[in-house]
């Protein structure tokens, strides 16, 4: 669904053909849907370990994380950065396998080829445009210098704080997804000591940032 959304939204529907009514946006999103599953079923189908199977994830979103990231801290960053970074990996990764590079090596190649590309598509690219940018910013308020640009036409909008204590959350909502995840497999597979071990980190978890957000006040996590 996300990639059939960037393809539909940020491709097809702002570059090919732009003035369709919603209707047939929604069928053309559904064909995108079935040739991504398509696609995926293909892949899966030469994938022969299940190791193989995360390790391609991670290999093919090498250097995505860092730009999903700074779109939130950085006004610069438009919809060509995050398709290019999306992109590259896929691009680079058949180059450095039959080359004979291995994972977690290829890791190496890709995360800073693939950041160094989405930055100069970010450069040569224009900018999402201004009346965007300051509806997201009243709406959102992020922190931060990367978004002066921005916040210094908007002085009656004042940006979000506490970033010291959304970082801690974000830590430890981390640390409790992958602590369910790997341990409901645990208690799948019966090694009830390790489940119990990632229980505890996630009840720890649950209590740090239950208690990171009742400190800032429930009803602005809301707002």
């Amino acid at each position: 669904n996300w990639g059939a959304s960037y393809l539909i939204n940020d491709c097809y529907r702002r570059f090919l053909n732009k003035n369709k009514n919603e209707k047939h946006y929604v069928k053309s999103s559904r064909i995108a849907t079935i040739i991504l599953m398509i696609i995926s079923v293909i892949v899966t189908l030469l994938i022969t370990r299940i190791s193989g199977a995360w390790e391609f994830i991670i290999e093919c979103g090498a250097g995505v994380g860092l730009v999903l990231i700074l779109r939130w801290f950085w006004w610069r960053i438009n919809a060509w950065s995050e398709i290019s970074a999306m992109i590259t990996p896929f691009i680079i990764y058949p180059i450095i396998s039959n080359l004979g590079v291995e994972f977690p090596d290829t890791l190496l190649i890709l995360v800073p080829s693939t950041t160094i590309i989405w930055l100069l598509v970010t450069f040569l690219t224009p900018p999402t445009d201004e009346a965007v940018l300051f509806s997201f910013y009243k709406k959102i308020h992020p922190g931060g210098f990367l978004w002066k640009k921005i916040y210094s036409k908007l002085p009656g909008v004042k940006s979000d704080g506490n970033f010291l204590r959304m970082f801690i959350n974000w830590l430890f909502g981390v640390l409790l997804v992958y602590s369910i995840l790997f341990g409901t497999g645990k208690l799948i597979f019966g090694y009830y000591v390790e489940f119990f071990v990632y229980l505890l980190a996630a009840i720890i978890s649950i209590y740090i940032i239950y208690k990171n957000l009742s400190s800032i006040g429930w009803k602005s996590v809301v707002e």
